[in-house]
């Protein structure tokens, strides 16, 4: 009977240190796929700001307006749940400074589409380095630069 009893629980602890060990091995995999698609987003994002400068440099406020929209298509990334998959999680305002970032960001590249549309292509460019500021910004304080 003890044995009985005692293989029970054994098998039990087992069964469960088995489940225990799939759930983290989920989780692990889950982040990972959120990292990779973050991660995607941030070298969209790096190109958006490629093409806006570009256009900047050679007059082209089309491809602005098209960096611009390809920068506002990854900004729900930042705004999201989500980047907490790739922010330091030693770091508790984190958080809160991806967000406020996200928000800046919207507001700099808003701006810089009206000034392209009213011909003030200074005052969009000095949009472009608002822009530019904030990503260096965000960099230097959570991936510590």
């Amino acid at each position: 009977m003890k044995k009985a009893v005692t293989a029970l629980v054994l098998s039990s602890l087992l069964a469960g240190s088995s489940l225990c060990a799939a759930d983290k091995a989920s989780s692990e995999a889950t982040e990972r796929v959120h990292r990779t698609m973050l991660m995607k987003d941030m070298r969209s994002m790096l190109d958006a700001m490629e093409q806006i400068q570009r256009g900047g440099l050679y007059s082209s406020s089309e491809d602005m307006k098209l960096g611009v929209k390809k920068l506002q298509g990854t900004l729900k990334t930042l705004e999201s749940d989500e980047i907490k998959f790739i922010l330091p999680k030693d770091q508790v305002y984190a958080y809160k400074f991806a967000q406020k970032t996200a928000s800046m960001l919207r507001l700099y590249s808003d701006d810089m589409v009206t000034s392209i549309e009213a011909g003030r292509m200074d005052d969009a460019l000095e949009d472009y380095t608002q822009l530019l500021k904030q990503c260096t910004s965000c960099h230097i304080r959570i991936r510590n630069w």
